[in-house]
């Protein structure tokens, strides 16, 4: 019998576990979280909430095969209880494998930590790590003693169901195609990575939604649609890029799709959504599909009563297909991300498919074939780009705001904070492209999240900006766009005022604890930290409090209710024992 120690068992034969970016993030006084210290674009805290649809594709293919899956979300449940003593939920755990995803970088910290100390409390527990990271460092993510098998590919829903399989028949696992796995003897073996299929997962249903707190002012309610895995374009920092998927998963076709009864399959299950009229629908990757596809798609969204519905486009959509857009009964938007304001920087960056006049040109007839909202993203971080064309972006941007003043166009810059994408192609080869690269291996990603320096946590510069000048310059870019906003009225001057107000702030703490976090000595630098731990721990309290908000709403929105907020057990049992307290953090800090 599992000793709960207050919680009620978690049974099923595959826990899926989502860490937060950082473990013990609320009682760490030596790392600071600064506001804006993500990009900003999606409603999620610098813990990265979101894990892969992979977790709700191999919940239903393995469901439907006689498996009990089931997800927890970590970094939500201690974002949202605050109290919760995580060994409680260790010790209510009632499975013999939890699968972590290691599939975006920033997750390093988090992934591990967590990964260790639940083998050490719980020994009994296979502990299983996947993504595309996961992937990617295979070989070095096995030879950490408290890892137990990883499990390599873009869908590995028949490797699981063997691995699975296996495991509860207690046969050997050496034919398991894809995994990694420690032999009696503690040593690594490796399996056939073979299983590369053509296509691309399966539908999910999202029919049904996490139980989770109840929520005031603006809850988040959004779910999404992954069409295709790889890409079919190539920009050169982007680990989802068609070198990088050839890369991490050694195969010569840079994209798999879901097949269209998949995709059906998951329309059918937004039409039974109770309350679908509050959800938006986020289409990724739909600017890999052809025309053809895109229409299809369009026109099954159509049938149900989403209230809104987004679709990512790298090019400038077509008349026809706008059209197509603008008729559904959702209201429609359209993202799209030129990078640079500079077409050479646009170009370097793996845009520039278009120009600043042909957008410009472009944006009265989305609008008027029935496009809701046009949010245009540029980047800072990009090749080439100096701390000059950064605020030249911005000043575009302004150009933009008041030319289509009163219309649904929204420009928005994205710091690329704090990681530069593994097996990106800058990544693998950073002189070519002007970058520095400091972290290489997982081991050293992970020391890296450690630091107490949001600038010492990046793991790249180029030559033409510095990661203090990356950092400085995305806060100045983002504080300078969102003041544009409020000249125009497109948003509230005392909202904007306070956003601007917390950047400045969080810049100007973010240097106190970065020349304390830059001593070279590590004793000199735990007691240079030590007077600014409290403030430190002051000021990621506002930050992780149980909320998030992002440039597109910059006001505060309570967490619960996200498609990815797991959270294992029910609200009340949850309340009951975060009310008893975790343990003295002294106990848990390492």
């Amino acid at each position: 019998m599992v000793q709960s120690g207050g919680l009620s068992p978690l049974r099923a034969d595959l826990l899926l576990l989502h860490a937060p970016a950082v473990f013990e993030f609320r009682r760490r006084r030596d790392l600071y979280f600064p506001f804006l210290g993500t990009s900003g674009d999606v409603p999620i805290t610098p813990l990265y909430e979101y894990f892969p649809v992979g977790f709700k594709t191999l919940q239903r293919f393995l469901g439907e095969r006689d498996f009990d899956v089931k997800l927890l979300n970590l970094a939500s449940l201690l974002v949202r209880y605050p109290n919760l003593d995580v060994e409680k939920v260790f010790a209510a755990l009632d499975v013999p494998v939890v699968g972590i995803d290691l599939h975006w970088m920033i997750h390093v910290q988090g992934a591990l930590e967590v990964a260790e100390r639940l083998k050490r409390a719980r020994p009994d527990i296979k502990i299983l790590l996947g993504g595309i990271s996961s992937t990617y460092y295979a070989d070095e993510l096995i030879r950490y003693p408290f890892i137990d098998l990883v499990m390599r590919g873009y869908d590995t829903h028949e490797p699981m169901l063997d691995l699975l399989a296996r495991i509860k028949s207690g046969q050997k696992l050496d034919g398991v195609q894809n995994l990694l796995f420690k032999n009696g003897f503690g040593s690594p073996v490796e399996n056939e990575f073979g299983h590369k299929p053509e296509t691309y997962g399966c539908g999910i249903d999202w029919s049904t939604q996490p139980v989770t707190p109840k929520v005031k002012g603006f809850p988040i309610r959004e779910i999404l649609s992954t069409q295709n895995a790889g890409c079919a374009y190539n920009c050169p920092w982007c680990g989802g890029s068609r070198d990088a998927f050839r890369r991490i998963f050694g195969k010569k076709r840079a994209m798999a799709r879901k097949p269209d009864t998949e995709i059906s399959y998951e329309i059918d299950s937004m039409r039974r959504l109770a309350n679908a009229s509050n959800y938006h629908f986020y289409s990724v990757g739909s600017y890999n599909e052809s025309k053809e596809r895109l229409l299809w798609f369009i026109k099954e969204l159509g049938t149900t009563e989403l209230k809104s519905v987004s679709f990512e486009q790298f090019h400038l959509t077509p008349p026809d297909v706008l059209r197509a857009m603008g008729q559904l009964p959702s209201r429609v938007s359209i993202t799209l991300s030129p990078e640079s304001h500079d077409p050479v920087i646009a170009k370097h960056s793996g845009r520039g498919v278009y120009s600043n006049e042909e957008l410009e040109a472009w944006l009265p007839i989305a609008i008027e074939a029935g496009i809701h909202a046009i949010d245009i993203w540029f980047f800072v971080g990009m090749p080439h780009q100096t701390e000059a064309s950064c605020h030249a972006t911005v000043d575009y941007a302004a150009h933009l705001l008041e030319k289509f003043k009163g219309q649904p166009v929204n420009p928005m810059v994205c710091p690329m904070i704090p990681f530069l994408d593994p097996a990106s192609n800058i990544f693998e080869n950073p002189e070519d492209y002007g970058y520095r690269v400091f972290f290489r291996t997982v081991e050293q990603h992970r020391r890296g999240m450690e630091r107490a320096s949001l600038i010492n946590r990046m793991n790249y510069e180029t030559k033409w900006l510095s990661r203090s000048d990356l950092v400085r310059v995305g806060f100045d870019c983002v504080a300078r766009l969102m003041q544009a906003k409020a000249a125009v009225g497109m948003l509230p001057n005392a909202a904007v005022n306070r956003y601007c107000e917390k950047i400045t702030d969080a810049w100007s703490f973010l240097q106190a604890v970065h020349e304390a976090d830059s001593l070279e000595n590590p004793k000199d630098r735990a007691l240079a930290l030590d007077p600014l731990g409290d403030e430190i721990m002051r000021r990621n309290d506002l930050v992780l409090f149980s909320g998030v908000a992002n440039q597109a709403l910059p006001v505060n929105r309570q967490i619960g209710g996200r498609w990815f907020d797991e959270l294992g057990w029910e609200p009340n049992e949850l309340d009951h024992v975060a009310a008893m307290g975790a343990p003295d953090s002294s106990t848990l800090v390492g």
